[in-house]
Parts: C-alpha cells; sequence; structure tokens
C-alpha cells in the first residue's frame, strides 16, 4: 500500500513540475527531409519552437510509442494501423478547437474517421518505370498489377516487403481483398517471380528504379513525382481500382508536454499550406485537390487489414521475401513449358500441379480467419512461437517449390527427349 501511495505521490510531484515545453518531437515515417521545409515555414511563425524529427519505419514506431516514457508530441504517417493503439488508449490529444471537417473525410478517402487523428493531404500508388531502362531491354510500359507478370520482366521488378512498408502493406492488401485471399497470392508470387529483389524500404524502389538498376515497380505517387522532377525518362501510372492514402496527423500525451502541438497541426490544415501541398516536398495532394490521373477509387477494409496485419507481413516474408532465387527459378520454367505444344494429359496434369505449387502460400484462406492464428503472430524477432511458426511456413513453401522446380525441368527434359526421337 505505502509503494503504492509513494507511486502516486511521485507521479503527482512530476506532473507539476512538468511544463509544457518549446521542443517538439516528431516521429514519423516519412523521410526528415520531405519535412523539413514545411517545419522551416513554421518555425517563421514560431521562432521559439525547437524540433526533432524521428524517421521510422512502421513496427519501430510502435515499440518506440509503446514506451510509457515517451517524449514523442506529434506522430505524421501515412500508416492507420500506427495510431490504432494511441486511439484505442486514449494517448491523443482532442483536436476539437481545430473544427476540421471529419465527415468530409470520411466521405472523400472511403473510410472511417478516426477519432482525435486528423487528414492533412492524401496520395494515391501505382506503377513507377524508367523509360531508358525498358527502350534498352527491349520491354513493354506496365498498366496494371496483371501486367507485371509477363514473362519479358523477368528480374526487371523490384518492390519492397509490406513487413518494412506501411504503403506497400496498403497495396499488397488491396490486392488480396479485390482479388480474394486465393487469387491474390496467385497475383503476387507470380509477379514474385519477376523480382529483381525486395528493397528494405520503398524509397529503395524509387532510388533503383531512378538509377536504372531495374525497370519497375509499384509505389506511392509522391516518390515517382519526386523522380520525375530530377528525371525526365521516370513515368508512372496509377493502379486502377486502388484505395486513397491519406497522410494522417495526430498530437500524442506525454508528461513533457509540448505547447505548440495542436497549433502544428492547424498549422498543416491552413490555407497556406494546403494551398502549396502538392508542390512542396511532400509531394501530397490537398483535401480538396483532384488527382492528376483520374482513377475508379476502391474502398479499404480497414479493420480486416489491421486484423490480419502481421499475418500478411509475415506471409510475404516467408512466401516471397526469402524465397526470391526459387521463385525466380520456378516462374522462368514454367513460362517456358507455358511456349510448349502437344503435352500429354499426364503433363499437363503435372504442369497444373507445378503452378500451384508456385502460386500458393502455405496459410489457407480458412486458415487467415482464424483469430488464435492472426493474434498469435509477432513482428518481434525474438518471439520465439512466432519464430517456430515461420520457420514452418518457410519450410513448406521451400519445399513447394523445389517441388514445382522438380516437375518443370522433368518435363522440359521430357520434352527435348521427344524432339530429338
Amino acid at each position: 500500500m505505502m509503494k503504492l501511495l509513494y507511486a502516486v505521490i511521485l507521479f503527482l510531484s512530476l506532473s507539476s513540475w512538468a511544463k509544457p515545453t518549446d521542443q517538439l518531437i516528431i516521429l514519423t515515417t516519412f523521410t526528415a527531409e520531405s519535412l523539413q521545409p514545411i517545419l522551416k515555414q513554421f518555425k517563421q511563425q514560431y521562432p521559439e519552437v525547437h524540433f526533432t524529427i524521428l524517421h521510422r519505419r512502421e513496427a519501430s514506431s510502435l515499440r518506440l510509442l509503446s514506451h510509457d516514457d515517451h517524449d514523442i508530441d506529434i506522430v505524421i504517417s501515412s500508416s492507420r494501423t500506427l495510431f490504432t493503439p494511441l486511439v484505442e488508449e486514449g494517448r491523443l490529444l482532442p483536436l476539437n478547437a481545430l473544427n476540421y471537417d471529419s465527415t468530409f473525410q470520411q466521405q472523400r478517402f472511403m473510410q472511417d474517421s478516426i477519432a482525435n487523428v486528423a487528414i492533412f493531404g492524401y496520395s494515391g500508388y501505382g506503377l513507377m518505370w524508367n523509360d531508358d531502362y525498358l527502350a534498352k531491354h527491349h520491354l513493354p510500359s506496365p498498366d496494371s498489377w496483371e501486367s507485371l507478370t509477363d514473362p519479358r520482366f523477368f528480374r526487371h521488378l523490384v518492390m519492397s516487403s509490406p513487413a518494412r512498408s506501411g504503403t506497400t502493406h496498403i497495396m499488397v492488401e488491396n490486392i488480396l481483398q479485390h482479388y480474394g485471399w486465393k487469387h491474390g497470392w496467385q497475383l503476387l508470387m507470380q509477379i514474385g517471380g519477376n523480382l529483381s529483389s525486395v528493397s528494405a524500404r520503398s524509397y529503395g524502389v524509387k532510388n533503383s528504379i531512378a538509377r536504372g538498376l531495374v525497370g519497375i515497380g509499384p509505389i506511392i505517387d509522391s516518390y515517382a513525382y519526386e523522380s520525375q522532377k530530377l528525371f525526365p525518362f521516370i513515368n508512372f501510372t496509377y493502379q486502377p481500382n486502388s484505395p486513397l492514402m491519406p497522410s494522417y496527423v495526430a498530437a500524442v500525451k506525454n508528461i513533457n508536454q509540448a505547447q505548440h502541438s495542436i497549433e502544428f497541426i492547424k498549422f498543416l490544415l491552413s490555407d497556406d499550406i494546403q494551398q502549396t501541398l502538392s508542390t512542396s516536398s511532400l509531394n501530397k495532394y490537398a483535401l480538396h485537390q483532384t488527382m492528376r490521373q483520374p482513377y475508379e477509387i476502391a474502398a479499404l477494409d480497414h479493420r480486416l487489414m489491421e486484423q490480419r496485419s502481421t499475418l500478411v507481413k509475415q506471409l510475404f516474408e516467408q512466401s516471397i521475401n526469402y524465397q526470391l532465387i526459387r521463385l525466380n527459378q520456378a516462374w522462368q520454367l514454367i513460362h517456358k513449358i507455358k511456349q510448349l505444344n502437344g503435352l500429354s494429359s499426364e503433363e499437363q496434369r503435372q504442369f497444373n500441379l507445378a503452378i500451384r505449387l508456385a502460386s500458393t502460400p502455405p496459410v489457407s484462406e480458412t486458415q487467415s480467419r482464424n483469430p488464435i492464428l492472426r493474434n498469435s503472430l509477432s513482428l518481434s524477432r525474438g518471439d520465439i512461437p512466432t519464430a517456430q511458426l515461420t520457420k514452418n511456413w518457410r519450410t513448406i513453401m521451400t519445399e513447394q517449390l523445389d517441388q514445382a522446380i522438380r516437375i518443370c525441368e522433368q518435363l522440359l527434359e521430357n520434352h527435348e527427349s521427344k524432339r530429338k526421337r
């Protein structure tokens, strides 16, 4: 009892000493460079403010925010998942004084609004490519996810992993929701067969394409437009039937509260920032701005995405990222066999099996709905149950791809033997 009383007294004492500070600590999944010009503008209005920017990936941000002693004042991200625990735990400052139109945001972006989280801009995503690279390798321009399965794109593609990029997670989830679990993974794994690499971050996709190291990749529009400002050979098209990707901002409660947190959010929503947002270093569309290339916008089930977030991320890692060499080999062989004529009924059956093995993840749609499975997974490398489960998935996927490769090699060998007779 005395320990509890002492803890309460200590907390109240610390709270009475704590005063609002002029230090504004911003946690963001955006690059620090993209935020700097806007922070400079804010500082012109509030010269006493000093900024600290913490650039982290989503998983790292969630770990940082889970600590009770953090000093983070502002969170800026395109990842809705990053704000969910803060909302559920009541750890955000109210935004009532801003009078922002949450109903408009809900209708505009086809999603439920989040309490005390404001949307200050938005993006779309699509395919970015290097025209010079495509011309050099005699490749067509891509126009959809399906076009990326073209065997001519073998090892000419790059993408990030949903485990490392919040925007890529939205792209992958949109595929799974649009095509369904089974056909969505079939498409993802066939695209995986054409990947040259899986980038450690989505920014790396942009750099690889701009430098001519690879030809094409799925990417958020702001990165594509950033590259187009520098390189005339960069092209981009939006992915049809995809969701808009809002840019969120919220003020987080902490014991050393920055006194200008709400003013900063108000600044992002101001006319001065909104009128120049699309030409700023952030390259985001303003709230009422129309897109350069109109396309059919699809709603995304954010609740479903959050429920299976870790499952989808881990499954992509085990089935695509860690299997890239085998996926390349399996799908290259599959595409070769597709060019053959005269397969017997038994050979066709074997070929269909090879395709199924190379495009089926180790978790079925029924299993993916299991809340026990979903809740038992973690992105922490130190979580032993997750490590055991994902190792099993990786083993299953390896065996499937090895079997698909053996089947294809045997079919090609049989065809060669027939040809020589």
